[in-house]
């Protein structure tokens, strides 16, 4: 080996050497405060305040003023039956879907297709 060789890892060993020095001196702080915390004992608490007076009483707020009615809305149209885009019996679905009002005229168009109900 030569002389450069053995200072480069001179040099690496020195670098190593700080950065673990680097790393541990946390863990060291760490630990000698928690230590020091254990050696020292708690403070005795402190007894009560006595208790204040209380407020005087704050002055009530004006009355808002009276809101106008609201307007009677009105009904919303029945929702449509939903249904998987891919199932069977395409068309007779869509005919019951569009000749019914009612959860019981749909079930039973399905029915009368050949359609179990409780499929979908």
């Amino acid at each position: 080996m030569n002389e450069e060789n053995l200072n480069r890892r001179a040099w690496l060993v020195r670098l190593g050497l700080l950065a673990g020095a680097a790393y541990t001196m946390p863990t060291f702080t760490t630990l000698s405060m928690a230590s020091a915390s254990e050696e020292s004992a708690p403070s005795e608490p402190s007894p009560p305040s006595a208790p204040s007076e209380p407020s005087a009483p704050s002055e009530p707020s004006a009355a808002s003023e009276a809101s106008l009615p609201s307007e009677v809305s009105l009904p919303s149209d029945a929702s449509i039956v939903s249904r998987p885009s891919n199932a069977t019996g395409d068309a007779a679905i869509d005919s019951c879907i569009s000749s019914t009002s009612t959860d019981e005229e749909f079930n039973a168009c399905l029915t009368a297709a050949g359609i179990d109900p409780a499929t979908l």
